[in-house]
């Protein structure tokens, strides 16, 4: 894609070179009719991603392979809740209805023309992520410790702008976004979820077409998707087809029986409560980027470990490193904050005091106070783990 190409797209787009985006027409003409084959997905992420199911596609890469300010495309994690659509996007439409004032209808062209563009780095994480941490085993696809998160640059619209051009009524409270992915049976209940208002009008939220200067690939929402940052990933619809302003939280299985956790801690091992709470924002977290476990180095030099931190709501205050498990912390060098919604990139200069194996542990601090637990509050779903991310390494004599 030429320098044009990615700047007009990734967030200062015209309709003139949206019409150009005829990508996929022939990875459309080798799978079934209305989606996009598994295989197909797989051919455009990095070989180091590992795969967790097939059905829903799910897939990520361990905190090694994370090691960039700026998730690239092929190191995004894919969270499919049902299949993959092949979405013509010359045909898509956007509408927006409910209690509004006017509905209104959408092609993607149309975006660009009669709102401002945004281009924002912000941090989507799958609420199972690290689920495989948890113990006793916890219900879903079994996440790595490290997998489900990533903070690409997204291109897109503010969601508040376009609501405000439809106008809002009283009582409205939520948005619903729905997505047009099928399922593997005409009856699976469609995807939807709602944001309450204040969050669908917070200035980093989109609805965005491009990730990191390129249109949206398939499986992360062509040619239209939410971006709820900071959010559990299921907020953020992808391919997006419909916006429901409403009166309260939208009821359905992604808001009622998944992405919901007890409203008051249960036993490990026990069974979702009556009484719940919508997943919505990420707990403080941090992972270590490098070293690669059991990297190795000469005793007597010095190693810089590095990682990412991030909070969903509110600011990343400090990242600290343990390599006493946790007896003693020492503080990291965090680099300036970027967008309001990305991580922030930390350091440390590690001395071995011996020769041997040595394990790393980070924990990271947010601005209230709150820091990574050594190990997450068990829940039946198993989301939110932030733990303790631990790098065991050798010090070579």
């Amino acid at each position: 894609m030429d320098k044009r190409r990615r700047n007009l797209i990734g967030g200062i787009a015209g309709a003139g070179t949206l019409a150009q985006l005829g990508i996929g027409s022939a990875r459309a003409q080798e799978t079934p009719p209305g989606t996009l084959a598994n295989d197909a997905i797989k051919a455009e992420k990095t070989k180091a991603m590992q795969w967790h199911s097939e059905r829903p596609l799910t897939g990520s890469v361990p905190a090694h392979e994370h090691d960039f300010e700026v998730t690239p495309n092929e190191r995004m994690f894919v969270r499919n809740n049902l299949l993959t659509p092949l979405v013509d996007m010359k045909e898509h439409r956007l509408t927006l209805k409910g209690l509004v004032d006017r509905e209104l209808s959408f092609s993607v062209y149309e975006l660009p023309q009669q709102f401002q563009s945004v281009t924002l780095q912000a941090m989507l994480e799958c609420a199972g992520s690290g689920r495989s941490s948890f113990q006793p085993a916890a219900s879903g696809t079994p996440w790595l410790a490290t997998g489900g998160m990533g903070c690409p640059k997204w291109g897109g619209v503010r969601l508040r702008d376009v609501l405000k051009a439809a106008g809002l009524k009283p009582g409205a409270a939520h948005v619903a976004g729905q997505g047009g992915d099928p399922g593997m049976v005409a009856t699976a209940a469609p995807v939807i979820r709602s944001i309450p208002m204040a969050k669908a009008m917070d200035e980093n939220t989109l609805i965005a077409w491009a990730m990191n200067n390129e249109p949206l690939p398939f499986v992360h929402g062509y040619p239209l998707r939410l971006v709820v940052p900071g959010w559990v990933g299921s907020a953020s619809t992808k391919w997006l087809q419909t916006l429901t302003v409403l009166d309260a939280p939208f009821k359905g299985p992604f808001m009622t029986s998944s992405y919901v956790t007890p409203r008051y801690p249960v036993e490990p091992g026990q069974k979702m409560t009556a009484e719940t709470l919508s997943a919505e924002a990420w707990p403080v977290k941090s992972i270590i980027t490098s070293p690669a476990p059991n990297a190795r180095m000469r005793f007597g030099e010095r190693l810089v470990v590095r990682g990412r931190a991030w909070v969903g709501e509110g600011a990343v205050d400090r990242v600290e490193i343990s390599s006493d498990e946790g007896k003693t912390w020492q503080r990291a060098d965090l680099a300036r904050p970027g967008d309001k919604y990305a991580w922030r990139t930390f350091s440390y200069v590690f001395e071995p005091k011996q020769p041997g194996y040595a394990t790393l542990l980070a924990r990271a601090w947010d601005e209230r106070g709150n820091a990574q637990p050594a190990v997450s509050t068990w829940n039946p779903l198993g989301y939110f783990w932030n733990g303790w991310h631990r790098v065991g390494m050798f010090a070579d004599a």
